[in-house]
């Protein structure tokens, strides 16, 4: 019996052993195990922004209507022509008003011959005035001479009268139809010349520009009034900026349930594009939200279940699995509001297989190993990473 004592000692030893292995290794222990951390990162220092990238065309600031005034009368002529710059008081249309064209003929026609008769007056004024300055002798031919000039010069001041009157209601006349002339009331370019009746006469587009966008339908919420905007001209390294000035509460074309519906927006451009033409097309990214020096990870690192959002945090060798509040997120970036600090280390690339608790197992840093890297790990845990490693090999 004492010769089977040590044997029975060692498969005991064995058994023990392997029970506690079998713990460790085994797919449904309880034990946590060890898991290998190749990247891992600190959170930084960084000016972060969300945006919401779209398209857009260049477009007038404003555009001016001319519709058709048949209370007027008829359109005699349109005094511009599409593509032509007008000023403030350019005359665009007139109007024709056959009474008061008659009107003004008959007293055009009224004018010349009190004019003639006028003429006619002063050659009589001369003559008699002649004649009576010839006469010496006989003193009642030359006050006779004298009466019939008098006379015929109170006629020609009479006819004088008459046609003031005349020229003052000819003013009134020409003003009359000067308000049959429409003019500008702005600077622009004439857009478009149409003859439907449904249409504008003529649109004049005002020289500044702006950008009118659209934005589809699960990012409308995003946009306000007011954001920044940054205008890139394709294959250009062209970019303006601006502002929201307006969003549109209806689609840009009609809904349908097949398709998602699009947004428009407008920007008002800070400067001017010189040598944009209107209708070009241009992409446009707006900042719907902005922070300086926000403390940001790797996205990556960020591991995500249903609504809430994780990191593994590296303490003292072991995974601490950290519930965090999510900020701005902007390309491989990630805000965290809260739950984290600036001098934590955190696993840059989280797997399924992390869990809570579990030990880590780090790459050596050969060329540069830090003391840092070994102070997280204490001696038995050094001595753990050491057999699970020579085990795992053997298996």
């Amino acid at each position: 019996m004492k010769r089977w004592r040590p044997y029975i000692l060692i498969v005991l030893a064995l058994c023990i052993i392997g029970a506690n292995f079998y713990l460790l290794f085994h797919q449904h222990s309880k034990i946590p195990k060890s898991v290998y951390v190749n990247e891992r990162s600190k959170p930084t220092k960084t000016n972060i922004k969300e945006t919401v990238d779209t398209t857009g065309i260049t477009a007038p600031a404003e555009r001016k209507f001319i519709y058709d005034h048949p209370q007027f009368g008829t359109i005699a002529e349109i005094l511009v022509t599409p593509g032509q710059e007008v000023q403030a008081g350019t005359p665009l249309i007139r109007y024709a008003n056959e009474e008061i064209d008659r009107e003004l003929q008959r007293i055009a026609s009224k004018q010349e011959q009190l004019r003639t008769q006028m003429e006619q007056l002063s050659e009589d004024v001369d003559y008699y005035t002649t004649l009576a300055s010839s006469v010496t002798e006989d003193r009642l031919e030359k006050v006779q001479w004298e009466e019939k000039a008098r006379e015929a010069e109170q006629k020609k001041a009479l006819l004088e009268s008459k046609i003031q009157e005349y020229e003052a209601e000819q003013s009134q006349l020409t003003e009359k139809k000067e308000e049959l002339v429409v003019k500008s009331e702005t600077a622009g370019w004439v857009e478009e010349i149409s003859d439907h009746p449904s249409k504008p006469l003529i649109t004049i587009a005002s020289p500044s520009a702006v950008i009118r966008g659209k934005v589809k339908e699960k990012r409308f919420g995003e946009i306000a009034v007011g954001q920044k905007a940054v205008v890139h001209v394709p294959n250009e390294k062209a970019a303006f900026t601006g502002t929201i000035m307006d969003i549109g509460k209806f689609p840009v074309t009609e809904t349908s349930f097949q398709e998602k519906s699009e947004y428009p927006f407008t920007v008002q451009l800070n400067e001017q594009p010189k040598s944009l033409p209107f209708g070009y097309h241009v992409n446009i990214t707006i900042v719907t939200k902005e922070k300086n020096g926000a403390m940001t990870v790797p996205a990556e690192a960020v591991w995500h279940e249903k609504t809430k959002s994780f990191v593994y945090v590296i303490h003292r060798g072991k995974l601490e699995k950290r519930k965090v509040t999510l900020g701005i997120s902007h390309g491989k970036k990630q805000e965290i509001e809260r739950g984290l600090r600036p001098n934590e280390t955190i696993v840059s690339h989280p797997t399924k297989q992390m869990k809570h608790g579990m030990d880590i197992i780090v790459p050596l840093e050969v060329k540069t190993p830090k003391k840092e890297t070994m102070k997280q790990l204490s001696k038995w845990v050094i001595a753990k990473h050491f057999l699970d490693g020579f085990f795992r090999a053997l298996y």
